[in-house]
């Protein structure tokens, strides 16, 4: 409840009024707006979808329980959202769609803890966070995890707190996803499942699942956290076996997967530039603050129960030791990732700020705040259109997204048809550039990577001879030939004329030269 000596409605922002009445609805605005923001961000800034969608549209469709790219789930969603909404459901929408679930389910967690008006402050404070609110690039496995991750928090915390059969079955479900999704959410879900052994709840359902309890409450919650882990491992179980005969190939994002090679750092560097990114949060809790605020008499109070310790020590061990896991096996095995890749594991921080303030919070300097956490929230996804417009005048490559997909795929299509009278139903070559024409082409042909059977299992060598396929790589100096290890793995080619396009957005840029060859049908 609120403080009697907190300001009346004519002494509190818009923001403090909302968070009073309306906390929920505020959340959910307010998560509305950042994925509207960034829908519109994108539409504007990329005229093709970045190279992780290109190719995970090119690989989602083939339906594997694994890829020498990445993590499978992530590639499927991109399909389904491709099949149901178009490329601007896939390369726009699903990336703020999944951020904004990723808050609400959040916010659902936050205000178990907290209450909701704590809860609402701790989710609305995660707008400082970087790379948590901003990684909307591109649809990828980083992505993909925050809301499973969220979801799995959620319904941990209703099993080992609130109860409820269904609870359990719900978070195997998820963590089972997690699988799917990539290796930070199974570094989460090893957290929670130390963290449920040491609650009440926990322990009773642990005796239950020994048979060591004539409890029969206990009793029952062991029958349902032995059949919750069965119905996880049945479903984890064919994603575990297809790693083990793979080598472990694309546990996570490969370079390959369209990532820029100098996007990618060590453990310990994204580590660095993710606690730099908390720099948007601690500027609001400072700016909120009453270090040498005039405002000490007028600022609202914001009032809550007291947190368990119990509550505490949990919430902080999943604010923070799936980081340090996370961490301690990039560095023991050298692993090398994007920032992005940290987002799934601190989506708790505003909730670690708030779990750690006092009981009584007062906002002060709220117009300032305000201004803050607008400048925050507007700002990023301002700015990104306006990179993408200037990128083609100011650099010598431009953005990935400016790559004209559309056009390479149209041409090899119509060539492929009118030459044959059948459709395009094979594209073979690189995995970005193979990714892009198919994604440009009204076929919509499978992707033969690098020709390597090793790398695309899923392509029928007969059917490929009999329907004939199209054979690209890029042109780079005077040379215009295949690149050797392509012409190696294929019938001999027959180069044709390079193809010259413009960049979507030509700029000062040189034009995208391509090399291709065809292999006719032999029907």
């Amino acid at each position: 409840m609120l403080s009697a000596t907190g300001p009346g409605p004519l002494e509190a922002t818009v923001l403090t009024e909302a968070l009073r009445a309306r906390p929920a609805l505020f959340v959910a605005l307010g998560l509305i707006a950042h994925a509207a923001l960034w829908t519109a961000a994108r539409t504007i800034a990329d005229p093709t979808p970045a190279p992780e969608v290109l190719i995970g549209l090119a690989l989602g469709r083939e339906s594997e329980l694994g890829y020498f790219a990445g993590p499978p789930l992530a590639y499927w969603i991109l399909d389904i959202a491709y099949v149901l909404g178009g490329a601007f459901a896939a390369a726009a929408l699903l990336p703020a769609l999944s951020l904004a679930l990723t808050g609400w389910l959040v916010f659902a967690f936050a205000r178990r803890v907290l209450g909701d008006r704590h809860g609402a402050i701790a989710t609305l404070l995660m707008v400082g966070v970087h790379p948590v609110a901003f990684p909307v690039g591109a649809f990828t496995a980083d992505l993909v995890q925050m809301p499973l991750i969220a979801g799995c928090v959620l319904m941990w915390w209703r099993v080992t707190h609130d109860g409820g059969r269904a609870a359990p079955y719900q978070f195997a479900a998820l963590v089972a996803l997690t699988a799917y999704g990539g290796l930070q959410g199974l570094c989460v879900a090893l957290t929670l499942a130390v963290l449920a052994v040491a609650t009440r709840r926990g322990r009773e359902a642990f005796a239950g699942l020994l048979l060591i309890t004539k409890d029969r409450g206990a009793a029952l919650a062991g029958r349902d956290a032995l059949l919750a882990l069965i119905l996880a491992m049945l479903l984890a179980a064919p994603r575990f076996v297809w790693l083990v005969w793979n080598d472990f190939a694309g546990l996570l994002p490969a370079l390959d997967s369209g990532i820029e090679p100098d996007a990618v750092a060590s453990a310990g560097d994204v580590a660095l530039q993710t606690l730099a990114g908390h720099i948007g949060l601690l500027l609001l809790v400072a700016v909120a603050s009453s270090a040498a605020a005039a405002d000490r008499a007028l600022a609202p109070e914001f009032v809550r129960a007291p947190v368990a310790r119990r509550a505490l020590l949990d919430v902080s061990a999943i604010a923070v030791v799936p980081a340090l896991l996370a961490l301690g096996l990039g560095v023991a095995y050298g692993v090398r990732q994007p920032v992005t890749a940290a987002a799934p594991l601190f989506l708790y921080s505003g909730v670690l700020v708030m779990l750690l303030a006092p009981d009584v919070v007062r906002i002060h300097r709220q117009r300032a705040v305000t201004i803050a956490a607008l400048t925050l929230l507007i700002l990023p996804p301002a700015l990104d259109p306006a990179a993408a417009l200037i990128s083609p005048w100011a650099g010598e490559r431009g953005r990935p997204t400016n790559w004209p997909a559309a056009a390479a795929g149209r041409y090899f299509t119509d060539v492929f048809r009118s030459r044959t009278g059948l459709r395009l139903e094979y594209v073979i070559g690189g995995a970005e550039l193979a990714g892009a024409v198919a994604f440009g082409s009204p076929d919509r042909p499978h992707v033969f990577v690098d020709a390597d059977p090793k790398r695309a299992p899923w392509i029928d060598a007969t059917r490929l001879r009999q329907r004939g396929a199209i054979v690209v790589w890029p042109v780079v100096g005077l040379n215009p030939a295949p690149p050797a290890e392509l012409a190696r793995r294929l019938p001999p080619l027959a180069g044709e004329a390079i193809v010259p396009l413009n960049w979507v957005r030509p700029g000062r840029l040189d034009p995208v030269r391509l090399g291709w060859a065809m292999i006719p049908p032999q029907l």
